[in-house]
Order: structure tokens, then C-alpha cells, then sequence
């Protein structure tokens, strides 16, 4: 079986969901304990291991670089943001909506939310206006949604009114992420990291380049491109590596941290290379479409149990059936709810747009 078939990276789902599984035995095993006092279970015996789970998030990164790449083929912005809305929102709703009520009811005294808070927190966009997201994990999607808007959006709008390739936008952004971490603290910079996301950008750009290499072949110029970001997020790796071990007030190894990364990139080009065709089952889609909610949920709710619970139940129970019920409830909601919503949504954006083409011509 082809990795092309009906044009999806089956291995991409699996690779999400195992993602977003480490992300939260981080959260669960390491991150609630060590600081900002968010969970009093403590895992300190295997922290060893648990404490780089959150290079999680890169390797999100990297997957949505190139699953963004697959799904702009068309070239149509309208497309685009009727895709990205229908597909993120239903679901967030729904889980910013269960963690505010789980908060409300069982997370005083250690966490609290109001409902202000919670309003604004479903535009998505509440970071803009200085309002603290209902669950921590959020900040990702903040970050997913400058990348649609300002790289994602921008190139989309240019094609409208001259074709440019795929390449344009990674040399561009590409250029911009190398002067960057030699001119980061001038302002020009700042800002640019504002719209661009310069300090993570290398990880959606590899994303790009793995996708081009998929689409097309691996050669001398999409392996110099691909050197290049594994340069510029091995260098960011080491500095986030740096804050964590600050913020946790433990020791990060460099080489343990940078291996992770390196690691991902390799297996990504073996995806693209077409060369884990064996791997390969349409049946990851099901388990890729649990990622979403699982990452969306697990965090706030998962602490609010242990603080509940973790009295009367041993915390290694504790954590799996905590685990178990995360996936049980994303299982339901992307089974259920999810494409019911995202399907009403999406219609109703088509029509909108549709009307709006309409008028525009009249």
C-alpha cells in the first residue's frame, strides 16, 4: 500500500496521536508536580523519562507544516479558512465548555475560571486581549493559528493574484527564521516574530519540505532546506531546554533533548521518502482523529481528578484510568459529536461564502 493512497500520510495520524499520548504522561507524570503547583501527585522516580515529553509539541509542529501543505494544493483561501474553522472549532468548544464546568464544579481551590473568561476563551483569539486561556494547553493552538493566518493566509492571498510554488514561502520563511536567531533582540525582529513565529517556525517549515519531498523526490536542494531547520531547531531545542530546566528547577540533557528532535526529522524523511509503506494502515485515521480532543482535554481536567482522587487511589491507577477516560471521551467526541458539528459548520460557511462570491460579482 502506497503512503499516497487517497492522498493522506496514514503514519501521520499515528505519529499525532503518540504526540499527543506524551504530551500528556508529561503533563500527568512530570509537569503537574514540578512547578506552578498544578497536581500534588508525585512521580519523581521516573521523571527521568517523563520530563521531555513536551518535544510533543514540536513534532505537532512538524506534522501540521506538512498536513497544511496537502490541504492548500488548491490554492483557494475561501477553502482554506471554511477547512480550518469547521475542523477546529466544533471540538474546541466543546472542550473549553467541559473544562470550565469541571473547574466550576470540582477545581476550587486550586483552580478556578469565570465565565467572562470562558466567553472569550471560544473565539480562540483571547491571547490577543491578554485573557488567560481556560486550560494552559491552549497556547499551541495560538500558535497553529498565526501560522494559518499570517504564513498560511498570506501566501494563499498572494495566489490570488500570481501562482507562486510552495518553495517561495519556505525560502522566505526560511530566511526570515536564519536572521532571526542572529538578530532576535532588534525590533524589526520582535515584531516579526509576532506575525511569523520565528521561534518555531523551523518546525512548520521542515514540515513544508517534508511535504515537497513527498510530493515530489528527495534532491540536493530540499536536503541542504531540511539541514538548515534541523540546525535552527536544534538551536531552539537547547534554549527551550535551558528555560525548562530553569522553570522546573531540574537538569535537561542537551544531547538526550537534540537526539529527540534529530530523531523525528528522520523518521519524517523516511515517511516522505516513501520508504515506511509497510507501516502504513487506514485504520491510524480513526486513532489520529482522537489526538484533537485528547490534547484539548486531558490537562486541567487529568490535575482536577488527582486532586479529587488521589487520596483514596494509588497514583499509578490514578493516572491510567485517568489516561483511559481522556481517550474514552475523545473517542466520543470525535466519533459523535465531531462530524456531525464540523459537517453543519462547514455547510453553512460554504453558503455564506457562496452569498458573498455572489454579491461581490454584483
Amino acid at each position: 500500500m502506497s503512503l499516497k493512497s487517497d492522498n493522506r500520510v496514514y503514519l501521520l495520524d499515528l505519529f499525532r496521536f503518540i504526540a499527543a499520548l506524551v504530551v500528556v504522561l508529561y503533563h500527568y507524570l512530570f509537569r503537574g508536580y514540578s512547578a506552578d503547583n498544578l497536581s500534588d501527585l508525585n512521580f519523581s522516580e521516573i521523571s527521568a523519562y517523563s520530563k521531555y515529553g513536551f518535544f510533543g509539541i514540536n513534532i505537532f509542529f512538524i506534522i501540521s507544516g506538512f498536513v497544511i501543505s496537502l490541504s492548500i494544493k488548491e490554492g483557494s483561501l475561501i477553502k482554506f479558512v471554511i477547512s480550518r474553522v469547521s475542523r477546529l472549532y466544533p471540538v474546541y468548544w466543546i472542550c473549553v465548555f467541559l473544562t470550565f464546568i469541571v473547574i466550576i464544579l470540582f477545581g476550587a481551590p486550586r483552580f478556578n475560571a469565570e465565565v467572562s473568561q470562558f466567553i472569550l476563551n471560544l473565539s480562540m483569539f483571547h491571547n490577543y486581549l491578554r485573557i488567560e486561556s481556560i486550560d494552559g494547553v491552549y497556547w499551541t493552538l495560538f500558535i497553529e493559528m498565526k501560522f494559518y493566518i499570517f504564513v498560511i493566509g498570506f501566501y494563499l492571498l498572494l495566489n490570488k493574484f500570481k501562482k507562486l510554488k510552495l518553495d517561495y514561502l519556505i525560502y522566505t520563511w526560511l530566511t526570515l527564521s536564519i536572521l532571526y536567531v542572529f538578530f532576535n533582540e532588534l525590533l524589526i525582529f520582535r515584531i516579526a516574530k509576532a506575525f511569523f513565529i520565528l521561534d518555531w517556525s523551523s518546525y512548520f517549515i521542515a514540515g513544508i519540505i517534508f511535504y515537497q519531498v513527498y510530493n515530489n523526490k528527495l534532491n540536493l536542494k530540499y536536503f541542504l532546506l531540511l539541514s538548515v531547520t534541523l540546525l535552527i531547531s536544534l538551536q531552539h531545542t537547547i534554549l527551550e531546554t535551558v528555560k525548562k530546566a530553569n522553570h522546573f528547577n531540574t537538569e535537561f540533557s542537551p544531547i538526550v533533548a537534540c537526539s529527540i528532535i534529530t530523531l523525528f526529522y528522520l523518521l519524517m524523511l523516511l515517511v516522505a521518502c516513501n520508504k515506511l509503506t509497510r507501516l502504513n494502515s487506514s485504520k491510524f485515521i480513526k486513532i489520529g482523529m482522537l489526538t484533537y480532543p485528547l490534547y484539548l482535554l486531558h490537562q486541567k481536567i487529568g490535575y482536577i481528578i488527582f486532586d479529587n482522587l488521589g487520596d483514596v487511589v494509588n497514583k499509578y491507577v490514578l493516572v491510567i484510568s485517568t489516561t483511559f477516560l481522556m481517550v474514552v471521551l475523545s473517542y466520543i467526541l470525535s466519533g459523535f459529536y465531531e462530524p456531525k458539528v464540523s459537517y453543519y459548520l462547514k455547510s453553512k460557511l460554504k453558503q455564506l461564502s457562496i452569498k458573498y462570491l455572489n454579491v461581490s460579482k454584483n
